[in-house]
């Protein structure tokens, strides 16, 4: 029986995507004044970073290197990299209805974030759409030093939440870290896909909305 929900953050409560388009676009708009913010030369550039940012896994300065490499060879990388860091994450934008379904949801469940990233910064942008007020727990990976799909940072995360991992569901959005890690820690995995085409064999149960994550666990006639 399933009494705590876990939660990532980035690209599943977050809308990180959109977030990280509007940080690329106001970057770009700084390196190459130059262009017309609603040209197609500007928007090459913007969907080039964004294909390099790899749902942002990787450090920001392979971003810029690349961008460097490719299309602005005096780009700074480091100072690019220091700005992003300090700047990103005051943007921050929710996945829509994840705070409606975060309220519904604690009524009857222990609730917690499990985010991958530095403790600081991840608990930054947690804390900027507010969400740390409506779960019990935020843990952020960083803090301990063992990043998802490790098995023992879900075990932490259950710890967390006084249940046995084995009556959490872990909800989100990678499959190599989220789905992975809570199905070899023994948890329910639940793939958040939003309205990404994701292409997998696997079993696994998967949403599209916070509405389906909120009937996963209560039923259409549910309150």
């Amino acid at each position: 029986m399933i009494k705590g929900i876990l939660f990532d953050f980035d690209g599943t409560l977050s809308n990180r995507k959109q977030a990280a388009y509007n940080m690329y676009r106001q970057c770009i708009a700084q390196m190459r004044s130059d262009l017309d913010p609603h040209g197609i030369d500007f928007e090459n550039l913007v969907q080039f970073c964004m294909v390099a940012d790899q749902y942002g896994v990787v450090q920001k300065d392979y971003v810029w290197k690349r961008l460097k490499d490719k299309h602005i060879p005096d780009l700074d990388v480091q100072k690019w990299t220091d700005y992003w860091y300090a700047n990103f994450n005051a943007i921050q934008i929710s996945s829509d209805g994840a705070e409606e379904t975060l309220i519904k949801l604690r009524k009857e469940y222990r609730l917690g974030i499990l985010s991958n990233g530095a403790y600081e910064s991840q608990l930054a942008k947690v804390k900027k759409l507010g969400f740390e007020k409506l779960v019990d727990e935020v843990i952020i990976c960083g803090q301990y030093g063992i990043n998802k799909p490790d098995e023992r940072i879900f075990a932490i995360a259950a710890e967390k939440l006084g249940l046995a991992c084995s009556e959490i569901a872990m909800v989100g959005d990678m499959f190599f870290t989220d789905i992975f890690g809570a199905q070899k820690a023994g948890m329910m995995p639940v793939w958040y896909t939003g309205n990404e085409n994701v292409i997998s064999d696997y079993p696994v149960t998967r949403v599209r909305t916070f509405g389906e994550i909120y009937d996963l666990f209560h039923g259409e006639d549910s309150e």
